[in-house]
């Protein structure tokens, strides 16, 4: 989380600068930065990252949940390496699905109410540099790494300046 701390002017490069003026686009003039991150899956990894909605993880009680995600491939994500899964529509439902601990003393959320069947369901394989947006309402999941090589991803997270996390007010 946050690798943007451990190098200076980390979030002055093109991605975070892009990023943010896309979602302040989107979401409005008081959208700030939350957080970004890197997250990779091994080689030859079954590990899945459950199907779930972002807006799962957020406190009890926050009442603006405009967010955007911005997750751009560093490597090819494919079917195979474990490219994000969407179910289109669903950012728009009027409540938040059910989750649970992905498994006993986990923080993982998951969902169980989605899968790759349901109507709207679409996997989103991506080239190296290009990327995909989605909202925090909006279900996604991803299959595990089958292939030899690694997917690498680095993920940007803005959300209205207010309320939300500390370290939101420094990309601008």
């Amino acid at each position: 989380m946050w690798p943007s701390d451990l190098v200076k002017y980390g979030r002055d490069g093109p991605l975070h600068q892009r990023a943010y003026a896309i979602s302040k686009f989107l979401l409005g003039q008081d959208t700030a930065f939350d957080f970004d991150m890197m997250i990779y899956k091994s080689p030859h990894t079954a590990t899945e990252t459950p199907w779930h909605q972002d807006e799962a993880y957020w406190p009890s009680g926050m009442t603006d949940k405009r967010a955007i995600t911005v997750w751009c491939a560093l490597d090819e994500a494919t079917l195979d390496n474990g490219a994000m899964w969407y179910i289109g529509g669903s950012h728009m439902e009027p409540q938040l699905r059910e989750h649970r601990n992905a498994s006993e003393g986990s923080h993982i959320l998951m969902t169980d109410d989605a899968s790759e069947d349901e109507p709207g369901a679409v996997c989103v394989p991506l080239r190296p540099g290009s990327a995909v947006l989605w909202h925090g309402r909006t279900c996604h999941y991803s299959r595990g790494n089958e292939t030899d090589k690694i997917r690498r991803t680095f993920i940007t997270n803005f959300r209205p300046e207010v309320g939300s996390a500390s370290h939101m007010s420094r990309v601008a």
